[in-house]
């Protein structure tokens, strides 16, 4: 009877050491997964030139538009 309980004292405590510990070994994982995404996403963009803006861009089309009566 005594090993019984070891063991469901054992599995028991361990679930609940694992619910207290898995956010932050899931914020963990994330934080990698995102920092290795970046520094793979950097490595195949090449860097871009500045755009200028002309004034042409800042100003919109305009339209002329009717009455309908």
């Amino acid at each position: 009877m005594g090993t019984l309980f070891k063991f469901l004292l054992f599995f028991l405590g361990g679930i609940y050491l694992l619910r207290l510990i898995s956010p932050f070994l899931f914020k963990l994982m994330i934080s990698s997964l995102v920092k290795k995404a970046n520094t793979q996403a950097q490595k195949k963009e090449p860097p871009t030139p500045p755009k200028t803006k002309s004034p042409s861009d800042s100003m919109g089309e305009y339209i002329d538009y009717e009455e309908l009566d």
